[in-house]
Formats: structure tokens, sequence, C-alpha cells
């Protein structure tokens, strides 16, 4: 028995022992297991692009991945010999330039050999072997790093060239150097051109937005400008740096004419004589046309134009139409009471003005004596308009001469007299603007009138209809500069001035963080930069890569639908410089990107199939799985003077674009009544 026991002791020992060292066996699985899970957790996270302090060849495998990120390594270090030879052998297993290739399972990575080997093909000054590989990455997948050295190898094929470089060739869409126009806004537009690949374009100071060097480039701005003139400077130049450039001088006139009229006799009028009205017409951009009482007046065409015209008998007053050069027009009636006679100047600068005869009563004569008065035509103490600015148009009249006119300190009358009609544009801010119109005799009288204009934004154009989005925190890869951890708030910040996309505030988004006990390294994962997207209401996230190596800095960034998870964008910078003012503007190239990627456009629905509608926006302006806002337009008027006071918008619903072509789009709606949607109704992007 004893023997027995003895054997069953030893016999559960050796169990005891087993399962001591199959439990050890377990734990030291499962460490690695979580360990290497933890090195590899994310959805679709792109992998670190291998640039480490050391390569650890046990994990190398001779996959296309393992030796792109081992050439990475070893350019780097400058070991340019090896870097190439693992280049040209992750080419050889796969070759195509790409983001976010897949390497195994849902682990990603940002491939593009052809770009660094070019880089290296750069540094080691094989030039034309570099161009190949730089233009054949951009080819296979346009990026700015491969655009940013495609450049250096160009312009250092230059420098050794023998050839002499010529200047740049620019032109500018207007026939003149100098130039009258009415439009708003206005488009300055060229071409320039260059063998050696333009560079740069400016319109004073201010570059022009391009994607790397070219040999012909179209570009235009827009500019909103004010009346009066204006002086612009464009520059074009080239990767040899030589620089051509065009001046235009741009005169604004949104004004109709100014008109005197000398002397009216109406006493001859009431013997039923022939009388003979003379006077002038002045307008900076020159006088084409002079209308009274439905006859063509002839006149010598110019800035200055001196008329006269016989006035028919029994005529009952005048009605003055004249034009400048530009299509702007000054029309009046002026009646001609039984008891008025006119021996003072008459001043008329009003478009399409119609004013009582109780002021021409005066204004021809009358002993009743004035003190200086400012009327303005259709306007009243407050109003709210749905415009920009407003077309104001009114008449300053009194005993002695009027001498000065001005309106929030601008003056705008160049001609003194009894009595003159003005009109101007008047540019609103948003909310309440207050417009003072101040009016001068020649004896130093001053009378004033104010008026409140609330400008209201439509609905469906304001920020707070756009596309909102919030920035997360970047992913760091490599050693970060201390200018490049400042790059989120450089990005907002680049946002925000755009005034294009309506952007999340950075506060909210720290509050979110510390409510959910967050932390921003978590964010890298894009499920969870996802669920906080929409924490915070944001209908998108940007999120990204910097990537800093020893020659620069690369930023790689995606615009995320927190509803749907699809990528909208993605979105690309690159600069060798490091310091703060360059972290600057690359945040505002990108920014600028995502505008330009998701430009504000306009457009109609054509044709509505229950919940499916075609509208005019083609794929050069919107893009699949992009929501557009469906909205009616309203015309409003003043109550009591009828005057046109702009169009406010009513939001109907959204659709999201599911199909686009070239001049069409199709899309599905996502929300609001079908039964008030129909054709011819209005698009915006959102």
């Amino acid at each position: 028995m004893a023997l027995i026991a003895k054997v069953r002791t030893k016999r559960s020992n050796s169990m005891k022992i087993r399962s001591i060292f199959l439990l050890i066996y377990l734990l030291v699985f499962t460490q690695l297991f979580f360990s290497c899970t933890k090195q590899h957790s994310g959805t679709c996270r792109p992998e670190n692009n291998g640039i480490h302090s050391k390569i650890d060849n046990s994990y190398f495998r001779h996959r296309w991945w393992n030796y792109y990120k081992r050439g990475i390594f070893y350019a780097e270090k400058e070991l340019y010999e090896k870097a190439t030879s693992n280049f040209n052998t992750a080419i050889s297993k796969r070759s195509r330039d790409n983001r976010m290739s897949r390497t195994y399972g849902m682990h990603f990575l940002d491939y593009f050999p052809h770009r660094e080997l070019g880089i290296v093909l750069y540094q080691t000054g094989k030039y034309e072997t570099a161009k190949q590989q730089l233009e054949l990455s951009i080819k296979q997948y346009p990026n700015a790093k491969a655009r940013y050295y495609l450049d250096l190898v160009r312009k250092a094929i230059i420098e050794k060239s023998p050839i002499i470089i010529p200047y740049p060739t620019l032109g500018l869409d207007f026939k003149k150097n100098e130039i009258w126009t009415q439009k708003d806004p206005v488009i300055l537009s060229g071409i320039a051109e260059d063998d050696t690949y333009i560079a740069s374009i400016t319109i004073n100071g201010s570059p022009v937005f391009m994607e790397g060097a070219q040999k012909q480039v179209l570009f235009e701005k827009q500019l909103d400008l004010a009346q009066g003139t204006h002086a612009f400077i464009v520059k074009a130049k080239n990767l040899a740096g030589k620089t051509s450039k065009k001046h235009i001088l741009i005169h604004i006139d949104r004004q109709g004419p100014l008109v005197v009229l000398n002397k009216l006799d109406l006493n001859r009028i009431r013997a039923g004589e022939c009388v003979t009205i003379s006077g002038s017409v002045y307008d900076e951009a020159g006088i084409s046309e002079l209308i009274i009482n439905g006859h063509q007046v002839p006149i010598n065409k110019g800035t200055e134009v001196l008329f006269s015209y016989n006035l028919p008998i029994g005529s009952s007053g005048i009605d003055l139409i004249t034009r400048d050069s530009l299509g702007n027009q000054t029309s009046n009636k002026i009646p001609l009471s039984s008891d008025t006679i006119c021996n003072k100047p008459v001043f008329i600068a009003c478009a399409d003005s119609a004013y009582d005869k109780n002021c021409f009563s005066g204004l021809f004569g009358s002993k009743k004596i004035l003190p200086p008065v400012i009327k303005l035509k259709g306007w009243t103490d407050s109003q709210t308009v749905f415009l920009d600015k407003i077309y104001l148009e009114g008449q300053v009249y009194g005993k002695d001469k009027i001498q000065r006119i001005l309106i929030n300190q601008n003056p705008i009358s160049p001609y003194a007299g009894h009595v003159i009609f003005f009109s101007c544009f008047v540019e609103l801010f948003k909310g309440e603007n207050i417009i003072r119109i101040e009016t001068y005799d020649e004896s130093g009288n001053m009378a004033c009138k104010k008026i409140s204009v609330i400008r209201k934004i439509p609905k469906a154009v304001q920020i707070e209809e756009r596309l909102s989005l919030t920035v997360l925190p970047f992913e760091k890869k490599a050693l970060i500069s201390n200018a490049s951890l400042a790059f989120q708030d450089n990005l907002i910040n680049a946002f925000f001035s755009l005034n294009r996309f309506r952007i999340v505030e950075r506060g909210l988004l720290d509050v979110i963080l510390t409510e959910q006990k967050l932390s921003k390294a978590k964010l890298i994962d894009d499920r969870t930069a996802i669920k906080l997207g929409k924490l915070v209401a944001a209908q998108s996230i940007i999120t990204g890569s910097i990537i800093e190596t020893r020659k620069g800095i690369e930023v790689v960034s995606r615009m995320i639908d927190t509803e749907t998870s699809r990528v909208l964008s993605v979105q690309d910078v690159y600069n060798e410089a490091k310091d703060l003012l360059s972290m600057r503007t690359l945040a505002e190239g990108l920014a600028n990107k995502y505008h330009m990627d998701f430009p504000l456009v306009n457009g109609l629905v054509i044709q509505k199939k229950g919940k499916i509608l075609t509208t005019d926006l083609g794929k050069d302006k919107t893009k699949l799985h992009r929501k557009l806002i469906i909205y009616k337009t309203e015309t409003v008027k003043h109550p009591v003077t009828g005057k046109f006071l702009g169009e406010d918008t009513r939001i109907l619903g959204q659709l999201r674009v599911t199909q686009t072509q070239t001049n069409i789009s199709k899309g599905k709606i996502l929300d609001g009544d079908i039964r008030n949607i129909s054709k011819l109704d209005k698009v915006i992007t959102k």
C-alpha cells in the first residue's frame, strides 16, 4: 500500500509539473500574440514607411514591402547604392506606385518605389534616369513629393545645359494694358509658356496655385474689385529663375454718367415757342449714347460731351436717358410745371430715377428757399436685404450750391450744383450696416442722413450649411521637429481663412477627448477617429501622417465621411524646409487643395424619377459620394417701396451623388419631402 501511495504521489507531482510548464507556455504564447497584435492594430491603417534606427532582419520575408522599407532606411542613411538595389528589387516584385497598397491582412503601406528611386538617383547626380523615375511615379499616382523633386531634377538639367535660356512667354486675355469694366467679379486670366517649365505665377505677389512646374500654364483669378482704379502686376518665372511680367490697370465703373443741364426757360414754353436745352454729359469710361424724349441726340463720343436739343412745343417733361461705353445708364424724367423757370444748372447722376416735381419747382427757379435736403429712392430708415452690395440712388438740393456729397466718408460727386442726383454701389457686411450720407453746401451748411441695412445670408449658402469637418492630430512618423508639432493648428487656421467648410472648434474636440478618456495617440486608428468625429457632430474628419526625414517633410492627409466611413479625398504636400513659416505654407497649401477639390458650385435639377434626381453638375464640378443641397429661391421686395432686396432660399433636402458623367450627375435624395422637389429647383455643393 505504501508503494502504491508513493507511485501515486510521483504521478501527481509529474502532472503538476506538466501543468506548470503548459501554463508557462500559454502565457508566453499569449504575450507574444498580443504584442504582435498591438504592434499591427488598426483598421486600414497605413504602416510606417520603414524609417527606423536599425533594420530587424528577423522579420525580413523577401516581400516587395520588405525591400521597399529597407531601401528607405538605406536612403535615409545616404547608402545610395544599397538603397538603389532594394528599390529595384521592390519594383521587380511590384511595379506600381500607389497609396494604401495592401501588404497583408488589413495592413496598408504608402508604396512609392519609383519616386524614392528617382530621389536617390537625383542625389547621386543621375538626372536623366531620375527624371524618368519621377515622371513615372507621377503618372502612376500623382503626389507632391515626386513633383517637388522632379522640379529639382529639371532645374539641375537646365543648369548643366549650354543653351541660353530665354524668358517665359506671358500673355493676358485682356486685349489692352488698361481696361474699363463694370463686371463683378473681374476675371484676370492668361497663359504662361516656357519649354524650360513655368515654376511660378504671381498676381501682385500672391502665388497662383500650381501642382509642380509645367511647360504651359492656363491661369485665372477672380477679383472682387470696388469702384475705382486698380493696378496689377502679373509675373511668370521659369525653373532657370528668369521672370517675365505684365502690368495692367483695371478701372471699375458701375455708375451711370453725370448729366448737367445748363439752362431751360419755361416762359418760352408757355408762350408756345421752341426751346433749346443744352448741357453736358460726363463719364470717365466715355459717353456712348444720349436719348431725349425718345429721340437719339447726335453726340461726339468722349469722356465729356456737349449737347443741345430743341424741345418740341407742348412738351410736358424731359425724359432723358444716357449710357456710357460700359452700358451703365443714367435716366430721369423731369416734369415741367407751369410756374417754374430754370436759370440754374441741373446735375443728374442717377440710374433709372424718377422724382416728384416738387423738387424741380425749387430747381427751376422757385422763390421758395430750401435748406440742404437729402432724399433716397426706394430706401427707408431700416430694411433687411439678401445682397452683398446695394445700389444707392438719391438727390441732394438746397438754397446754395452743393459742394460735396459723401457716403460713408467717400466722396461721390466731382461737381457742384444746386441739385445733384447721385448713384453708387455700397458694399455690405453680414449683419447691420449703417450708411451715412453727408452733404455740404458752399456756405458751410451740412445735412446728414443715416439708414440701416441689415444683410442676411441666404440659408442655402450660409457657412452653417456647408460640409462640416474637424482636423484630428496627425500621426507623427520618425523624429518630428518642433515646427511640425504646430501643423494641426496651422491647418485649422488655413481652413478658417478659406471660409469654405464649417470647422468644428478645436476646444470642443479637446473637451470630447477628455470626456471619452481618449488619448491623441488613439486617434490614429480610423475607427476611433470616425467615432470622435460623430461625437463632435462633424460630417467629415481630416486625418493623416507627418513623415519627416533628413531631407524634408511630407504631409499625407485624407478626408473621411463619418457617416459612410468612405475616404472622400486624399491630398498631400511636401517641402524640404522645416521652419515654422514653411509649415504654415504647407498647411495653407493642403487646405487650398481641399478647397479646389470641393468647389462651391450651383446647378439645377433637370430630371426627377422617384428618389433619383439628375442635375446639370458634371464630373468636373462634383464627384461620387459628395452631397448636394436642394433648394428653392424666393424673391424678397421692400414691403413699402417694392424695391428688390435680393433672394432668400428655402432648403428642400439633400442628395448624395451616385453617378457622374461629362455634363450631368445623378444622386439619391437623403432627406426632405420628395413631393416638394421638382424640376428646375436649384442645387449647390455641400
